[in-house]
């Protein structure tokens, strides 16, 4: 039983990055074609997917902190920053006063 509240957030993680990526890369090219309904189920879908990741995130700290399946719970909060560190490097470098 223990295993497999560790494995339900990793499976969390792991579909909600995919879902992030490719709701990102689809989206973009929606956002740039002439035609077409636009990006908004894009844009939904990817919000969905990242709140998903941060359930999962959050589901992994408490995994940890109880003690129930640590190496999986490391893995998911591994899995589950690459997503987010990359959600915020791309919106830092959306910011033309960054530079």
């Amino acid at each position: 039983m223990k295993t497999t509240r560790g494995v339900i957030p990793l499976i969390a993680a792991i579909v909600g990055v995919a879902a992030m990526s490719w709701a990102f890369v689809t989206g973009i090219s929606a956002a740039l074609s002439g035609g077409g309904s636009g990006a908004l189920p894009y844009e939904i879908v990817f919000i969905v997917a990242a709140l998903v990741v941060l359930a999962a995130l959050v589901l992994a700290i408490v995994n940890l902190v109880k003690g129930n399946s640590r190496a999986l719970a490391v893995v998911t909060i591994i899995v589950a920053l690459v997503a987010l560190v990359a959600v915020i490097l791309i919106r830092i470098a959306a910011d033309p006063g960054f530079q």
